[in-house]
């Protein structure tokens, strides 16, 4: 087996990169927030001559409108 740099022989990394990527979504589904890459391939797929917004103003705009219309918790 060839050995890499640092003396490691075949080691993988516990986690790649797409692993990672795969979690972060993942949570960010669990907890309410939107998935811009998911959303950009909808988009690419469904509606391929619409404009879309970067990054920023995807979650501004998700933000605006979750939180618009004031608090949502009672305390």
């Amino acid at each position: 087996m060839p050995r890499r740099a640092g003396g490691q022989a075949g080691r993988r990394p516990v986690f790649d990169r797409g692993a990672v990527k795969r979690i972060v979504a993942a949570l960010r589904r669990i907890v309410g927030m939107p998935d811009y890459h998911a959303y950009l391939e909808v988009m690419q797929r469904r509606h391929p001559g619409c404009a879309v917004p970067s990054e920023r103003e995807f979650f501004d705009q998700y933000v605006t409108a979750r939180y618009s219309g004031g608090p949502t918790r009672c305390c």
